[in-house]
């Protein structure tokens, strides 16, 4: 009787038969709502995360310094001092919501050579879901070396610093900086962003550790505005200038 009314003399194939669920226009649509779905729900999480980095401000001020996450224009200044073909590993200190993580990621640095040192437990879960490939060190950015050492990384191009130094103890500040200038390599920099229109690192701080530094670039979109600054071994930058 099918085959009757079909004016064919088998059945109609089904549709395992002819290759899997048959297009229909609809198709097209069902994609692009999952694509709508998919990114309203990444921007939910991304504000989730930024709300719940707002909290831990509101509980520990001076240990974050900002109360939102770096702005994409400001990570994206932070990333542009790296060299991602130059040998070494990238060590960012302070990883947040990992905007700055991004930022380095698509600067051309491969996951596997970044290094992300953050001290908040919850701060580390949100950074390794959003990047599976990097490696993320739940310590404290003072014991750096030994840190490292113990992980058998190395060496070091650049530390990459999101930690309120201004807004420090001086001597958690010393202690941060002589640790990440302990596993940089020769020529490598550390690189720290400041909302303060004075440099990070005190004149005396950075005699002492024998530091020289630069304001690299302005970054007046970020909000607040913010100063990008490079830092090196002062007995390097003259042998440059040499």
């Amino acid at each position: 009787m099918y085959s009757s009314l079909s004016g064919h003399g088998s059945q109609r194939p089904t549709r395992a038969e002819a290759g899997g669920v048959r297009k229909t226009p609809f198709n097209g649509i069902g994609c692009q709502r999952v694509a709508r779905m998919r990114k309203a729900f990444t921007r939910q999480r991304a504000r989730r995360d930024e709300f719940g980095f707002f909290l831990m401000w509101l509980r520990r001020p001076r240990r974050l310094g900002a109360i939102v996450p770096s702005g994409r224009a400001l990570s994206r200044a932070m990333a542009a001092s790296i060299d991602p073909e130059a040998p070494g590993v990238v060590v960012e200190l302070g990883g947040g919501t990992g905007s700055i993580t991004r930022a380095i990621l698509r600067a051309g640095v491969a996951p596997q050579d970044l290094i992300v040192v953050e001290r908040e437990a919850k701060l580390c879960k949100v950074i390794a879901r959003h990047y599976p490939g990097v490696r993320v060190l739940c310590a404290d950015a003072r014991e750096l070396k030994p840190l490292l050492d113990n992980a058998g990384i190395g060496p070091v191009k650049a530390v990459v610093s999101s930690l309120p130094l201004v807004a420090m103890v001086k001597d958690d500040c010393s202690q941060i900086l002589a640790a990440a200038f302990a596993v940089l390599a020769p020529g490598g920099e550390f690189l720290q962003f400041t909302y303060s229109p004075a440099a990070p690192v005190p004149q005396q701080m950075r005699d002492k550790l024998g530091l020289q530094g630069i304001r690299s670039q302005w970054v007046l979109s970020n909000l607040p505005p913010a100063a990008v600054w490079r830092y090196r071994r002062w007995s390097e930058t003259i042998r440059r200038a040499a």
